[in-house]
């Protein structure tokens, strides 16, 4: 009855830390996930799939890409913070999918601590972008121009809508809004010179002959145009950015998030992530797991500060 009662349990108890201990050991024994919060074929899909593959080759086990759009990349992120912390569950998205959604979307309720954050890997061209013909080439040409008139901006996203709602409140600018499914859209209005103004996640970059950015909506400013500012520097209290973010559920095994994020930092360096790197125009942007989690942090401050301004959208 002893054996029964007291040691039976704790013999459970030894297998089953014995099993967890030599499974994470193992880590990977079978294929891993890769959510991808957007449509295939878009910057972060791009990406993504060429990072599947280097992980792949890195861990030795498929990396499968499933792309679960919706909610500017909330939706997979939600997904992904729901579920088993084990390496098998991985996340890439914007980070502010995360950072920047939730303080302009009611539907995302994901917050920073909810995912470990395995590393950073590129960089979005965040800006303000307008037709190449457009009589303003800086948000302050922009604004002069705009005084006295009802200048149309693109709505892409509750958080593009409440950038401009702070500029024009900051500026005294009338703003009329011009709805957009999606960046291709976006695109075409610019080009169609339907619009005067828009906020764009990079998608401008495959049109340089056509479109300009006026100002970054960053923290930096753009490799591709190290002459233009950024909203920071040209006076407006703001500065945001996003980053193409590799993360898993919350309580990633110390020894599995080691792994990953050494496959991380040899895929930024990788011929292949360059490459496509260059084709994207999404720079190089490598930032451990420690790094990351704090440029996320900061990012979410930045983003609630801009919430509080101009409010819910």
């Amino acid at each position: 009855m002893f054996f029964s009662k007291y040691i039976r349990p704790l013999i459970m108890v030894l297998l089953f830390v014995t099993f967890s201990f030599s499974s994470q050991a193992d880590y990977p024994n079978k294929p891993i996930k890769l959510y991808i919060g957007f449509k295939a074929g878009g910057g972060t899909d791009t990406v993504g799939r060429v990072f599947a593959k280097i992980l792949s080759d890195q861990v030795g086990q498929q990396v499968n890409v499933i792309n679960k759009p919706g909610a500017g990349g909330c939706v997979a992120a939600m997904a992904v913070s729901r579920m088993k912390a084990d390496g098998y569950n991985l996340l890439m998205d914007p980070s502010s999918s995360i950072t920047w959604g939730r303080h302009t979307n009611p539907k995302c309720t994901i917050k920073v601590p909810d995912l470990t954050y395995v590393g950073m890997i590129a960089q979005f061209n965040f800006g303000l972008v307008a037709h190449k013909d457009a009589p303003y080439n800086t948000i302050e040409e922009f604004v002069k121009w705009g005084k006295g008139r009802t200048v149309s901006y693109v709505l892409l996203s509750p958080g593009a809508k409440a950038l401009m709602k702070y500029i024009a409140k900051e500026s005294g600018l009338k703003v009329k809004y011009v709805p957009a499914k999606g960046g291709a859209d976006m695109i075409n209005l610019i080009l169609g010179k339907q619009v005067d103004l828009s906020f764009s996640g990079g998608i401008h970059s495959r049109h340089p002959d056509k479109i300009k950015l006026i100002a970054s909506v960053a923290s930096y400013r753009h490799a591709a145009n190290p002459n233009v500012r950024t909203l920071k520097e040209s006076g407006y209290n703001f500065e945001g950015g996003g980053f193409h973010t590799v993360a898993a559920p919350k309580g990633l095994p110390a020894n599995i998030l080691s792994k990953l994020e050494a496959a991380m930092k040899f895929a930024s360096t990788h011929a292949a992530m360059k490459d496509i790197s260059n084709k994207t125009k999404f720079p190089i942007f490598y930032k451990t797991s420690k790094q990351a989690l704090e440029v996320m942090k900061n990012q979410d401050k930045n983003y609630g500060n801009l919430t509080k301004i101009t409010g819910k959208m």
